[in-house]
């Protein structure tokens, strides 16, 4: 049997979907694939080169591993560090401290009336484009969730970051649109409904989805 370590798989979907695009190759007789450890085993005929061609057809990366169930190429003792894990920390503590200014603006003034900066105070304009600013500034710090939702779903195999991204992207792009009637309410001298809009913006939605599943 032969072995690959695989890139790129976060979900039950991503697993599924590998194993769907190598059983498709010529020559494949069976195909398992462990997301827990990132590898697969592949039995039949089939060259390594069109096994990890059909991979990367998928969205993923492959890389064919030794006899001894380690990587083909060696690996320095910087290749084999965990670099993910401090992004992540890193990627969660930048996200949780917008998103917690997010929250005060939102739930913290509009719920439990806590007082405002001078600047923001009965500023409508302000408010709104303030909660827009901080909540792209947590999507940009999570635009991992977008790269491999988006690219999963441009190759047909929609995965959980797919879920994510959709879900944090309709709250935006909603609160958004509710944003410029908001706007356009108070240009136009009606400041009730403008006020009805402000509450209306869901922005720290689509922060919040990122930053609890980051």
């Amino acid at each position: 049997m032969k072995q690959f370590k695989v890139e790129g798989m976060t979900c039950a979907s991503c697993q599924a979907h590998v194993e769907k695009a190598v059983a498709g190759v010529p020559g494949v007789t069976s195909v398992s694939v462990s997301l827990l450890t990132n590898s697969m085993g592949v039995e039949g005929d089939a060259t390594n080169e069109a096994i990890i061609k059909a991979v990367e057809d998928a969205g993923y990366g492959a890389s064919p591993k030794g006899a001894d169930g380690t990587s083909a190429k060696p690996a320095s003792d910087d290749a084999l560090k965990d670099t993910e894990t401090p992004k992540l920390k890193r990627r969660l503590v930048y996200s949780i401290g917008f998103l917690l200014v997010l929250m005060y603006l939102t739930m913290g003034h509009n719920m439990l009336h806590f007082p405002l900066p001078a600047f923001l105070d009965g500023n409508l304009y302000g408010m709104g484009i303030t909660q827009l600013l901080l909540a792209l500034i947590v999507m940009f710090i999570n635009r991992a969730f977008f790269i491999s939702g988006f690219k999963s779903l441009a190759h047909r195999a929609p995965n959980m970051d797919t879920l994510v991204s959709l879900g944090s992207a309709a709250a935006y792009i909603y609160s958004t649109a509710v944003l410029f009637e908001m706007c356009n309410a108070a240009v136009n001298g009606n400041v009730q409904m403008a006020m009805h809009h402000l509450h209306g913006l869901y922005f720290e939605s689509a922060a919040m989805i990122l930053t609890l599943i980051t």
